[in-house]
């Protein structure tokens, strides 16, 4: 049942549920955006390898990717508050751990635990949201809730540049304390329990173990794809074990036998084509979240702080109109909105796929800033009413498992592309780079030494055989060869945006969500009829 709106110390009891859960998801969404630009640093005053670079994002994707399902269902069990809670807790502990952190391997270790603690904390403060405003004001709220988690999570790198350029890197992760400091005492002071009233208090152990190695394995095979190839056995293994322990999971859901997933979800049309979107959008969305930053400092020069001010004006953009379309999407419904957002992302990716390799910080508002602002209007319209398609699709009591499956859709797609485009960037970056009239005139060790650097993109080191002339010119190829491959990775991106515009076009039905909307209203007042549906 959901709470009526009231007055708690002057504030309503709408502000303390997004204002809650905005904060908390913000932690999550903060350590995923703000510790690209402190690697460098990180990697200098650590000592730190490559592959420790690559696991310090990783480890914490892969953990939470691997787990979201079974923690967003745990709150639809248990309660959401609870849920959340406790993994509000486990973040911040963890935060202080990498926060005082020595070495890389404690870095890791405790990204492992932020991992744990933000998979209980994303599917379920999106699933207090969901359950709070769904007979009135949903997608008002999505609108709030995303607009402002994009805010947190865009500034978070701008934050992060200062503070790296400051030498106080570590300040990315103490960030974290005071966000879970309120983030907690708002949900236990003024929000609501919510969990699904006709579930079972029981989860299966199996089931949890099943789905989470198979989670597991995929991310795990894809994440590590670019560095050993699909060909591998430490690659083929884990994806296969995945496949395996996915499909023995949904075998045995279809009997309800673990109690985690209600497979009915998928019957639903428009919550099916939801997921499909996000599967896309955020799974091609992710190279230019990852290496626009490289781009912007590795290949054009940028300072981290330009590059983290660089990215401001598409997030504040992406704020205020996160807040406009919520509105609309209560009277109208997400279809139209969603398409035409995705097209404006579309349009960004073309637009950033033609800047190349620019004369820098000077050149920024010519090259980049339109792209970029253009992406800030399709990420506005596309994040609110996407999450109002997966979330108001679904009936209220399977809110978390609902908002589990969209994130884990969300963290698959990421990884599954990354893995892929991954691979295939470094691919691109060698070919451009040893193919370089350049190159091809210098000696042939020289080039031999390139090529087999080439793996390192923008950072690939430079014989130290060449003279200050020549270290010029190499530099610049390099440089070129990297723009040229972000320009083709933002090709494709363009592509499959305008194919999930197709899929939101002829698949979301506005009028299924409202008439879910209806058939909740109508459980709560006919508990019988709810049950019914629900069976």
């Amino acid at each position: 049942m959901v709470a009526p709106s009231i007055k708690v110390d002057g504030l309503s009891t709408n502000f303390w549920v997004l204002f809650s859960t905005i904060t908390a998801a913000s932690m999550a969404y903060v350590a995923s955006t703000s510790l690209n630009v402190a690697l460098p640093a990180i990697q200098v005053e650590l000592d730190a390898r490559g592959a420790d670079l690559i696991w310090i994002p990783n480890s914490y994707v892969l953990v939470q990717a691997s787990l979201i399902v079974v923690t967003g269902s745990m709150g639809d069990h248990f309660g959401r508050n609870r849920v959340c809670l406790w993994g509000i807790l486990l973040f911040a502990l963890a935060s202080v751990f990498c926060g005082v952190a020595t070495t890389t391997n404690v870095i890791i270790a405790g990204r492992v635990a932020q991992g744990v603690g933000s998979s209980m904390i994303v599917p379920n403060s999106l699933a207090i949201t969901s359950a709070y405003f769904s007979r009135r004001g949903q997608g008002w709220a999505f609108g709030v809730w995303a607009g402002f988690t994009v805010l947190m999570a865009g500034v978070a790198p701008f934050f992060a540049g200062v503070v790296t350029d400051m030498g106080m890197w570590r300040l990315i992760f103490f960030i974290h304390i005071p966000l879970g400091v309120m983030a907690a005492f708002a949900i236990i002071r003024f929000v609501p329990e919510s969990y699904d009233k006709d579930a079972v208090r029981r989860m299966s152990l199996v089931g949890a173990l099943l789905i989470i190695v198979g989670l597991g394995g995929l991310c795990f095979g894809f994440i590590e794809s670019s560095t050993f190839g699909f060909g591998n056995v430490i690659i083929i293994a884990p994806i296969l074990i995945g496949l395996l322990a996915i499909a023995r999971f949904l075998h045995d859901e279809r009997n309800d036998k673990h109690a985690i997933l209600p497979l009915r979800l998928f019957r639903s049309r428009t919550f099916s084509a939801a997921n499909v979107i996000t599967l896309v959008f955020h799974g091609v969305i992710q190279p230019a979240v990852l290496y626009l930053p490289l781009n912007l400092i590795q290949a054009q020069g940028y300072s981290a702080t330009f590059t983290g001010l660089a990215t401001v004006p598409m997030i504040l953009v992406a704020t205020v109109v996160s807040y406009v379309v919520g509105p609309r999407l209560d009277r109208h419904g997400p279809r139209l909105i969603l398409t035409i957002g995705l097209i404006c992302s579309a349009l960004s990716l073309v637009l950033l796929s033609n800047v190349g390799l620019t004369g820098g910080e000077s050149d920024y508002f010519s090259t980049f800033f339109p792209a970029v602002l253009l992406l800030g209007v399709g990420f506005g319209m596309v994040f609110a009413p996407l999450t109002l398609a997966a979330m108001g699709s679904a009936p209220e009591n399977n809110a978390g498992i609902a908002s589990g499956v969209n994130n884990t859709v969300v963290r698959t797609g990421q990884v599954l592309v990354v893995g892929i485009l991954g691979g295939l960037a470094i691919s691109w970056f060698g070919q451009n780079l040893v193919n370089d009239p350049y190159i091809q005139s210098l000696p042939p060790e020289t080039q031999s030494q390139l090529a087999a650097n080439a793996g390192d993109l923008a950072e690939t080191s430079i014989p130290d055989s060449l003279s200050e002339e020549e270290r010029i010119g190499v530099s610049l190829v390099i440089r070129r060869s990297f723009a040229n491959m972000f320009s083709v990775l933002m090709a494709i991106a363009a592509v499959f945006c305008l194919f999930a515009s197709l899929v939101a076009w002829f698949m979301i039905d506005d009028g299924e969500i409202k008439a879910r909307r209806k058939r909740d209203i109508e459980g709560e007042l006919n508990p019988q009829a709810g049950q019914l549906e629900a069976n």
